[in-house]
């Protein structure tokens, strides 16, 4: 799993298909997961990606670990 950076520094993207109703429902779970996050201001699952965006007083490297950590449960 690996966090992507896009033109908005404020958004990092992962690949991940969820286009199957278990996943889903796992995209679901995924999302209020990572909304738990202190620092993430939302999430936009989209055909095949999530996008995460972090707070703006927020850096990268205070919860880079924290969403990897969700993924990594799948």
């Amino acid at each position: 799993m690996n966090l992507i950076d896009t033109p908005n520094p404020n958004a990092k993207k992962v690949i991940i298909d969820l286009s199957s109703p278990e996943e889903k429902e796992l995209g679901e779970k995924l999302s209020n997961e990572i909304n738990e996050i202190h620092g993430v201001s939302s999430i936009f699952l989209g055909p095949g990606f999530v996008t995460i965006i972090k707070e703006e007083n927020t850096e990268w490297d205070s919860i880079n670990q924290n969403i990897i950590n969700i993924f990594d449960k799948l």
